[in-house]
């Protein structure tokens, strides 16, 4: 074999393994098309556990869910959003004031949630309780309610 015969052959494999491999590329990302993203979210619809488990008095704050869960002996149950309605930070809850602090930007919301000074567009969602069949108490996030929905119990 000389050496014009060792190019030929040489280049031949080198294009031969470019096209190959294009044409790998090419179909992998056609297959990868044709597949739906689907991104899966969490329930928005969840048992906290039993009315028993919350006190009176202040809120319970439930890390994992974002949520205040407010207990009243005449009002019954709540439940309020502790998502900011700004850049959805987390609020904090104060006793002292009766009011939700937002530690990002400043905004400030009453005991009903509603906006009273801050970049807030917008008042805190309160979120539906109902009690399930077993006796826990069961959130939906995907209904907002008024901030004087309760549920008695």
């Amino acid at each position: 074999m000389n050496r014009r015969e060792f190019f030929k052959i040489s280049w031949g494999t080198v294009g031969l393994a470019a096209l190959v491999s294009g044409v790998g590329v090419s179909l992998a990302a056609v297959i990868r098309f044709l597949m739906p993203s689907v991104f899966y979210e969490p329930p928005q619809s969840f048992k906290i556990g039993e009315p028993g488990d919350f006190p009176f008095g202040p809120p319970t704050f439930l890390v994992d869910e974002k949520i205040f869960v407010f207990r009243d002996r005449e009002k019954g149950f709540a439940v309020a959003s502790a998502v900011c309605t700004h850049l959805g930070c987390t609020v904090a809850h104060f006793s002292s004031d009766q009011r939700f602090h937002c530690p990002c930007h400043g905004s400030v919301f009453a005991a009903d949630g509603s906006v009273q000074h801050g970049p807030a567009p917008r008042a805190l969602d309160w979120f539906e309780v109902t009690m399930a069949r077993d006796g826990k108490l069961l959130v939906n996030k995907d209904k907002v309610v008024p901030p004087n929905y309760r549920l008695m119990v």
